[in-house]
């Protein structure tokens, strides 16, 4: 079950979210490849038709350390170890159940941002260019 937070909170959560993972990214020292671990994914999903239990049945059928913010018509989810592919699936299941009532928008850090500033003006960007919404309150 992901967790709401207050819009106010977007992006000093996702500054922390880099931070964070740059920690365990430099504490762990395994031969493995740990690529999940710089996966961050911003998905922005505008509803044509909004209500509360919307926000909730996305809320609860996501991941424990999913983040969810709602901005007047947009809702934003923050996925930690999600690529694109791996939100691109995400999508595909949303569309599934709430069928073609929802448009997207996706940026994914490492390849769209390294860091929360890039991450989120990428963000922007793709928000006025896929959902034509210009949102500089984030």
């Amino acid at each position: 079950m992901g967790v709401l937070f207050d819009k106010k909170d977007f992006l000093p959560l996702l500054g922390y979210s880099f931070s964070l993972l740059g920690r365990i990214n430099k504490e762990l020292s395994l031969a493995e490849d740990l690529n999940v671990l710089r996966n961050i994914t911003l998905l922005g999903i505008s509803f044509d038709k909004k209500d509360d239990s919307i926000v909730k049945a996305l809320i609860d059928s996501t991941r424990a350390s999913d983040a969810f913010f709602v901005f007047d018509s947009l809702v934003v989810l923050l996925l930690f170890g999600t690529n694109k592919e791996g939100a691109i699936h995400i999508i595909n299941e949303l569309k599934e159940f709430f069928g073609e009532n929802m448009s997207y928008a996706i940026v994914t850090s490492p390849e769209d941002g390294k860091d929360a500033s890039s991450l989120v003006e990428n963000f922007r960007g793709m928000l006025k260019l896929k959902l034509s919404l210009d949102i500089y309150n984030l």
